[in-house]
């Protein structure tokens, strides 16, 4: 008895703290969402802004969005990790800060799998090879011929160390057998931004940081690392038509809250965000920038950052990079 009556306030506890997170799922929101998006402004944010209007009209509440760079996307990240999970404060993330990340920056303060709940893996940017107009080489053929004449005085930049764009300098530079000097910025708008000023000498940004660029022909591109080739650069080759064993690291773009957000709560944001992308002028800018639109689920979202963790895990010890 005496066990029983110690057990009898646990369990009342217990009912009662799941039937109020119940109660608060189905009435949410009630006030506005924060949306950390953890690196500069004018790097991934403009996916964000362009379908913010249709997720705030769903779910009856404003989008904040808040930009809170620094270390490849971990402080931004971090915040969210340790927010309370009842859907106020969720996370815009990108493979490059919860896999590469994890791997290549020491003292992660958290686990991207038991610190998140996964929401929707929304889209994946398609990437590029892009170098400002003055330099030399305009072909993937020509840059490895001139890093072999000049072993270590080619640089190529980053969004930060671990992110996808530092791995697939990583990875040319072992697939080409060049030497190459890594140069990390805190995000993809200040990395376009030294790409365009030539105050770096090559880089793998998202197509839709270097777009606007190209017309004036401040940046060119030498290649692209996917697959194949992309439909809006049809003349454009890919970096393994000159380099076959070159297969690009994993890349999307996904949303997270913290861990233990309620099942309803999940529903209704991934419900919300798959709506914002499927909109007219979000698919159109999508389209416009190269990005391919996924829309899954939860339980896609789980597969994807395990697998990814994984494959990229083997990879990292495999090329011995080592975490900064």
């Amino acid at each position: 008895m005496n066990s029983l009556a110690r057990l009898l306030p646990a369990l009342f506890v217990g009912s009662f703290l799941a039937a109020t997170i119940s109660a608060q799922a189905q009435t949410y929101p009630v006030k506005p969402v924060r949306m950390i998006v953890p690196y500069p402004p004018g790097g991934i944010d403009p996916y964000a802004r362009v379908m913010m209007p249709a997720i705030n009209e769903m779910l009856g509440q404003q989008i904040v969005l808040e930009n809170r760079p620094g270390a490849n996307g971990i402080i931004g990240s971090d915040i969210v990790a340790k927010s309370a999970p009842d859907g106020y404060t969720i996370l815009f993330a990108t493979s490059s800060t919860l896999v590469g990340g994890i791997f290549l920056i020491k003292d992660v303060p958290f686990d991207p799998v038991k610190d998140f709940t996964p929401i929707s893996n929304m889209f994946e940017p398609q990437q590029v090879l892009a170098a400002p107009a003055s330099f030399a080489p305009n072909t993937v053929k020509e840059l490895v011929d001139f890093a072999k004449r000049n072993p270590g005085k080619i640089s190529y930049g980053s969004s930060g160390i671990g992110s996808v764009f530092h791995l697939n300098g990583e990875l040319l530079k072992i697939v080409a057998d060049i030497d190459m000097v890594h140069v990390p910025y805190k995000g993809t708008g200040p990395l376009a931004t030294e790409l365009l000023a030539g105050r770096v000498d090559v880089a793998f940004p998202a197509l839709s940081n270097v777009r606007g660029f190209l017309a004036s022909g401040k940046v060119k591109l030498l290649a692209v690392p996917e697959g194949k080739r992309i439909a809006q650069l049809p003349n454009v080759p890919t970096v393994a038509e000159t380099l076959p064993a070159f297969q690009k690291v994993p890349s999307w773009i996904a949303m997270f809250g913290p861990a233990g957000l309620p099942g309803p709560v999940v529903s209704r944001l991934h419900a919300a965000i798959v709506h914002g992308l499927n909109t007219p002028e979000s698919r159109k800018y999508h389209e416009d920038n190269g990005s391919l639109i996924m829309a899954t689920g939860p339980e896609q979202l789980t597969a994807a950052l395990k697998g990814d963790l994984d494959r990229v895990g083997k990879l990292i010890k495999r090329l011995d990079i080592k975490p900064e």
